[in-house]
């Protein structure tokens, strides 16, 4: 696939000026990056037989594995932006699949938490099978400093992410709309 025409597109939001931060070069990028993933993306779920919301849900599901955390249909959905109706479709469609299980909580027997099915190491492999080569290539250009920025960046830009969404969710004001909105 071709790259994103960079003359068209960019500075979208951001202006043309001479005096431009190098965050907003890093801004532009991500969005472009961001948006031929999810097309590569779409372009797998028929392979994968799982959509967006699906590998988006699994690894969510395993990154809580990873940090000893239970999750429940409620959290999941918050993350996913999805109605309960909707994650609870979400969750069957994984259940038959054999991707999930649902359990008691251990903690309040009312509720459900949702765990991965399968042992994390294949489940990985599986959520993950659609990194291709070309990917993993240019990744393993990077020299270990870079590489250590590069996840750092991506991890601090992910919580921020999510703490956006979480904001955004709760109602609570997020404080850098308001700015731009004062500002309009």
């Amino acid at each position: 696939m071709t790259s994103e025409n960079e003359g068209s597109a960019r500075h979208y939001w951001y202006g043309d000026g001479e005096n431009r931060s190098p965050a907003v070069d890093v801004l532009e990028a991500m969005r472009a990056y961001g948006a031929a993933e999810s097309a590569m993306r779409r372009r797998s779920e028929g392979v994968l037989r799982m959509s967006e919301n699906d590998v988006s849900a699994m690894r969510y599901l395993l990154r809580a594995q990873q940090a000893g955390r239970s999750v429940g249909p409620k959290e999941l959905a918050e993350y996913l932006g999805i109605q309960s109706s909707s994650v609870t479709a979400l969750l069957d469609r994984l259940e038959r699949a054999g991707h999930i299980r649902r359990e008691a909580s251990p903690f309040d027997r009312r509720a459900l938490i949702v765990v991965p099915a399968v042992p994390e190491d294949q489940l990985q492999r599986a959520i993950l099978a659609d990194v291709r080569e070309e990917l993993v290539e240019v990744a393993v250009s990077l020299d270990a400093a870079d590489a250590a920025v590069v996840v750092d960046f991506l991890h601090r830009m992910r919580d921020a992410v999510d703490r956006i969404d979480a904001t955004e969710r709760s109602g609570r004001p997020n404080p850098h709309r308001e700015r731009t909105r004062r500002s309009t």
